[in-house]
């Protein structure tokens, strides 16, 4: 006979009735959440030498959220996709997205195997059936080797373990399915072989991630793939093969962002190199650097390009993303003159966002609601000297996280974007970005939390 409902009766989701479960626990639920603490502080959650801020509470998504997000992340996959053959056939849309000669010659290199974006994040607000898209991570995208740390530490909670067998979570490793596209692509490659490649995890030595790429190494290895983390300065090209040190690599994860590597071309001579002669398989190719800025955007928010996608993709492109506009095309628009776009600039500061062309400058982004007015005219003369992007401003939903408080469990709002996967194009759950700031910073107040979908339930 089955054990009658206690969890349920307490909320009527799972993430209502997980909140209700804590404050009921008392001073046991305070304990596992020091506890928790200390774990996270003790495990590889870091970025540098400290640990990720973070909560004691994952991102609830239901089976229907979940399957709309599925359709529309895989065909906001579909579409870039798309965007990256367009260049290689079109003039204007390869002015639009490549930056430089340099990017150009590199972008051009044929990676060896047909599906360019192997591996994506994509950063949205959701709430409920109102879902934008603000940045897509489709150059070196990270943080699944966290997403699956955080979680597992989630799990192995003593305190949790009544809520985890009243609600059934699907839980798949976020590694696993990054493994299996990194070997997907490698048995596309033109120069793939080995049944089990040696993999390097490529970034420069100095980033503060270093301890993510630990948790990855591990997970491949105990799947049988020798695997080393290794600065690209490193690499060694010898009689048609790549190795580090005495390690020969045939398959890497290249987390160090592309325009880091072209604009750093003369010191990492070898690996590009071996990536021109396919001498190893690279994934993400350098190429889906194309769809990773924010001046692609741009181009999907402009109906001038609507001919190259389909109807549906295009009610997805007017739906789903936050109006875009390079400064330079901008400029046209507002009549060619840069005074009445000036001008625009100051009158709509309330209602815009100003934005590097590159996603890896995120840091400078500047919200033109919490910019005093002097900043926003200073940003406006390095936007239009850099020729960023302009965007409507979106406010992010809310999300209630415990905190410790007076020696008891409080809840308080973050701001929230979520940022799924996809391997292969297809869905994968993610992990959710808190802060108290609209820019969502985790260093305001924020943390990084692992999204859970609940499956189905048991004893309702």
């Amino acid at each position: 006979m089955n054990r009658p409902s206690t969890i349920h009766a307490l909320g009527h989701s799972a993430e209502a009735a997980y909140d209700r479960f804590l404050i009921n626990q008392g001073t046991d639920m305070v304990k596992a959440l020091i506890n928790f603490e200390e774990k996270v502080h003790q495990s590889s959650f870091k970025y540098g030498r400290f640990a990720i801020p973070t909560f004691f509470k994952p991102y609830f998504l239901s089976a229907k959220q979940e399957k709309f997000l599925k359709e529309n992340i895989e065909l906001m996959n579909q579409v870039l996709e798309k965007v990256i053959h367009v260049y290689f056939q079109n003039k204007e849309v390869k002015e639009l997205l490549c930056p430089s000669k340099d990017a150009e010659k590199i972008i051009a290199i044929d990676p060896g195997y047909e599906t360019q974006i192997q591996i994506a994040r994509y950063d949205c607000f959701c709430e409920g059936s109102n879902l934008k898209f603000i940045e897509m991570n489709t150059d070196a995208p990270a943080g699944m080797g966290y997403a699956d740390l955080l979680e597992n530490i989630l799990f192995k909670t003593p305190h949790l373990a009544e809520y985890f067998e009243e609600f059934h979570f699907r839980r798949e490793l976020r590694a696993k399915k990054l493994l299996e596209a990194l070997l997907k692509a490698y048995g596309q490659f033109k120069g793939g072989g080995s049944k089990h490649p040696r993999i390097a995890i490529m970034d420069w030595r100095t980033v503060k991630t270093k301890s993510e790429f630990e948790v990855l190494k591990a997970f491949f290895e105990e799947q049988g793939y020798p695997t080393c983390v290794v600065d690209p300065r490193d690499l060694k090209l010898k009689q048609g093969k790549l190795f580090y040190d005495d390690f020969q690599i045939d398959l890497i994860y290249r987390r160090s962002i592309a325009y880091e590597l072209i604009e750093r071309q003369d010191e990492v001579k070898d690996f590009l190199k071996a990536y021109k002669t396919q001498a190893v398989c690279v994934v993400n190719p350098l190429r889906t650097c194309l769809v990773a800025n924010n001046r692609v955007l741009s181009l999907l928010t402009n109906p001038k390009y609507d001919s190259f996608f389909t109807e549906e993709e295009n009610k997805l492109k007017l739906e789903r993303i936050p109006w875009t506009r390079k400064m330079y095309d901008a400029e046209r628009f507002y009549g060619s003159k840069n005074v009445y776009l000036i001008d625009f600039l100051k009158d709509e500061r309330e209602t815009l966002v100003l934005k590097p062309s590159k996603d890896s400058e995120i840091k400078d982004v500047v919200i033109g609601a919490d910019a005093v007015e002097d900043v926003w005219n200073k940003t406006i003369d390095r936007a239009l000297k850099n020729n960023w992007v302009m965007q409507e401003m979106l406010r992010a939903p809310q999300q209630s996280v415990p905190i410790l408080m007076n020696e008891r469990i409080e809840f308080v709002l973050k701001k929230v974007s979520i940022n799924p996967f996809t391997f292969n194009g297809k869905y994968s759950p993610g992990l959710a970005r808190l802060s108290d700031e609209n820019s969502l910073k985790i260093s305001k107040g924020g943390g990084l939390i692992p999204c859970l979908r609940e499956e189905q339930t048991h004893n309702r």
